[in-house]
Formats: structure tokens, sequence, C-alpha cells
């Protein structure tokens, strides 16, 4: 289809991932003992000083190098990039800038006084992050979608998806506005009209080569970047005392965005506000609908507030799985928090209503808007196996869903939390946290001239050094802490 024929959503998405694929390398030889080599590679520190002063900008050259000893000549390498403290229990991250020719400058702002350890992880080589781009965005195989219909009194299932297939009977599911597609194969006899329920889970199939799979052995992944230089020492060379404003909305994502120490998150050029008793959450709540549309990291949110506001009463109005929607209410203080999950693409083991379902755009739409009314977003992880357009498509028109609220509605708060950094090990190629990564960067670029609040949970549980896709409620604390910094 030429550009001419293209609606200006499609050109849209086209521009975006034009614009992300420059990340990734074209390397289409691909030989394990030319790869990328962690333990080869080499870290060392840009005009070395004896002493650093809180506020300053440490930069870490990388310098990669093959399992041959051979330097790369080329860059998109995955790394993970932290600073830590453990006895202060302080840690921060670090921005990647890639040169692309195997050499890499990772910036650290040193946020606090004492010794500070480096860390830099190669994640995956980035032959290996060519391998999972051209997987991702090569098929739909990696997740099996069921629909269930009904019939009378039978249950009929068939296969679904986004993928047309053309040599069979559909039945298409179709919002054309925001050009989003859905089709399940058309059970015999059967009316379109009564499919009722939809799941999703992993196939188990692989689109790498065994060449390709290679790349990703365990003892070749996830390891850190040898450091010639020790630790850092850092001083406190200014008494001045930096009262930094309250954070609010309609302030930029940065990275990093901010700090750990003592395990509290400290925001990067403003404050947070901690709401720990029940008489302060209550104050904060009261009188306000919170709207929180998105996947399980987002389904903490709503146990964690639970468990601080304990007159706030949490239900499933319509059915027991974990992916059904859930209500809190607190009748007292006319309270009412809401998560509903942001429909396919979605992975459930157990069905979930299909009629019930609606877009995140869709759902917005639906709301008038108040001054105390919150709309929590976050979509994610459920779309790192599928192609990228999906969620290019999907970001753009909550942009657009937005922007219609705002119109409406310029004084309702909504506030977006990115994705978690973290990953399942064993599905790596379907669910690798380079997949979220460059997600997060599309998301920031879609949303920042948006007039709305960032929960930077990329840079925080990288910061916290999380790398599981549900980090505890210790660290989820933090995030709500920002919520309520928002709300309140």
């Amino acid at each position: 289809m030429g550009p001419e024929n293209m609606s200006e959503l499609q050109i849209q998405v086209n521009t975006f991932l034009d614009q992300i694929s420059k990340i990734v390398p074209r390397i289409n030889d691909i030989q394990k003992n030319k790869s990328t080599c962690a333990r080869n590679s080499k870290l060392t520190i840009i005009n070395p000083k004896d002493k650093y002063c809180v506020g300053d900008i440490l930069i870490v050259q990388v310098d990669m190098f093959d399992y041959l000893r051979k330097r790369k000549s080329y860059g998109g390498d995955f790394l993970k990039a932290r600073i830590s403290s453990p006895e202060l229990s302080a840690a921060a991250s670090g921005k990647v800038e890639d040169f692309k020719n195997g050499t890499y400058h990772i910036h650290f702002t040193l946020f606090w006084e004492g010794k500070i350890v480096v860390s830099v992880f190669l994640f995956y080589p980035s032959e290996g992050v060519a391998a999972l781009w051209n997987a991702r965005n090569s098929w739909y195989g990696y997740i099996a979608y069921t629909g269930k219909f009904r019939k009378q009194n039978k249950k009929i299932e068939t296969k679904c998806g986004f993928e047309r297939v053309n040599s069979k009977e559909l039945c298409e599911y179709a919002d054309h506005r925001d050009e989003e597609y859905f089709f399940c194969v058309k059970p015999w006899n059967t009316s379109c009209d009564s499919f009722t329920d939809i799941r999703g889970s992993f196939t188990k199939q692989s689109y790498l080569t065994n060449e390709s799979r290679s790349l990703f052995d365990k003892t070749d992944i996830r390891l850190e970047i040898p450091n010639a230089f020790g630790n850092i020492m850092v001083v406190n060379c200014s008494n001045n005392l930096i009262l930094n404003p309250r954070c609010k909305i309609g302030m930029e994502l940065q990275y990093p965005s901010g700090h750990f120490i003592k395990n509290a998150w400290y925001p990067n050029g403003c404050s947070i506000q901690t709401y720990r008793s029940t008489d302060e959450l209550n104050r904060c709540m009261q009188g306000k609908s919170i709207y929180l549309f998105g996947d399980s990291t987002l389904r903490q949110w709503i146990y964690n507030l639970q468990s601080n506001v304990k007159t706030l009463t949490v239900f499933s109005p319509y059915g027991d799985g974990w992916a059904s929607q859930l209500l809190g209410i607190d009748l007292k203080r006319n309270i009412m928090v809401r998560w509903k999950r942001h429909t396919s693409p979605f992975l459930s083991g157990s069905y979930q209503s299909f009629r019930e379902e609606r877009t995140i755009p869709r759902e917005i739409d639906l709301i008038g808007g108040h001054e105390n009314t919150v709309i929590v977003l976050n979509i994610g992880v459920h779309f790192r196996p599928h192609p990228l357009h999906l969620y290019i498509r999907r970001i753009i028109n909550i942009q657009r869903a937005l922007k219609r609220l705002f119109l409406r509605s310029p004084e309702t708060k909504v506030i977006i939390k990115t994705e978690h950094f973290g990953e399942n090990e064993k599905e790596y190629e379907m669910n690798s946290s380079f997949h979220g990564y460059v997600q997060y960067l599309i998301m920031e670029q879609i949303f920042k001239d948006l007039n709305v609040g960032f929960v930077n949970a990329w840079d925080m549980t990288n910061a916290f050094n999380s790398n599981i896709i549900h980090p505890p409620n210790t660290y989820i604390q933090h995030e709500v802490d920002m919520l309520m910094t928002y709300i309140c």
C-alpha cells in the first residue's frame, strides 16, 4: 500500500516504527564467536578525578569485544547500568549513549555521598537484539488466542487472533475509528454475535534459528562487564540545602528520574510526599474516582491501597479470575477505585469476558472527567510477544483519547505508569526486557507533550535492581507514593 492510500494513523505508526528500528543493528550473518562477550569487554572512566562531588556527572566508557577478543565495530547491545551503595540502600540508573561503533558512554548522576559501586551488565548482545527484533516483527505465533462462542446450551471454542487468515471464514471485530481489528474463525452455523469469552497463552513456539538461540545461553547473558577502576568516592562539596518543589503533573519524563537512598525514592528535581497513615490517605482520596486501566503491575496498586486504606472494600463484581475487573469502594468517604485490564493483547490462562472488553481509548471516551477524577494508565508487557505496530497504534490512540479528554475536562488528572524493567528469563524470546525498552522509548515520544504525570517504573525498577515483572510490595509502595504526590 502506497503512502497516498494510507490513513493518517497508519502513516504515524509507520513513522514511529521506522524511527525506532534505527536502534537495532542490521546483522544477517549471526556467529556466536563474533557476538559481544561481556567477559572480554571493558569499562573505563572518562576524565577520572581524585574526588567527586554530589551532583557531578560520572561518565563511564564501555568498549565491546567479541569472543575472539576482537573489538566490536557496531552498537546495539542491550545494557543495564546502575550505581549503588549497599550500606546506604542507595541506587540509581545510568543513561546509556550508543555511538554505534562498539563504544558506549554511560552517564551517572552522583546523587549521594559515600562509596559508590558502578555496575554495567550486558543483558543481550547486539546480535541477540537483532534476532529478537526480527522475530518479534515477523509473525504472530508466540501467542494463541482461543475464543468461546455460545450456541444454545453449547459452548464452542475456536482460534482467534490479530492476523487475518483468508483461508477461513472469519468473524471480524473491528474498531474502524482506531483501526483496531481482531478475528476469530467463525464456528459453523453460529452467529459472530455469540462470541462471549477470550483467553490468550504462550504457544512455546520459536522463530529463532539454532545459531540465534546460542546467543542466549544462560552463562553468556545478563553478565556484568569487568570493572577495573573499583569504587568511586563521592563527597558533599556544598552545604547549600536545595529545596525542590513538590512533583506535579506536567513535569518532563526524565532518565534517570531519581534515586533510592535508605530504601526511599527521591525524584530528580522535585519532592515526593509520603502518605502512610490512614487519616492522611483518607483525606487525600476523599471524594475521588480513580480509574486504573492496565495490566497486573497496575493491579498491584489497588491491593497496596487496600492494605493502607482499611475502609476500602475491594471486590470483583464480574468473576474470580485474576484478570477480572476489581472495584474498591468506601461509601463513607465517597471513594471509588477501579482496576480494569487493558484488553487484548492480554495473556490470561483463564477465560475473560470479551463483551466487557474495551481498549483504553474507548474507556477514556466514556469518562466525563472532573477535578476529582484520576485516570492511571499502563500498557506494555502483554504487547511484547506481538509485532510492535500493535503497541504503537494503541499508544497513539490513547494519546488521541487523552487529547479529547482534556478538551472536555482539562482538570482531570492523568498518570502514566511505564512498564517495569523485568522479564521471565525462560521466555526471553517473546518477553524480553529489550522489547520493553523499545516500548518505553516509543511511549516517551508519543506522550511527551501531554499534561500528564509520569511514574517512571522502568527507571525505578532498574535502580531497585528488580529483574522480575512483579516486584514486591515494598517497591510498589514507592510507585503509589508518586501517585499520591500527584493527586493529593
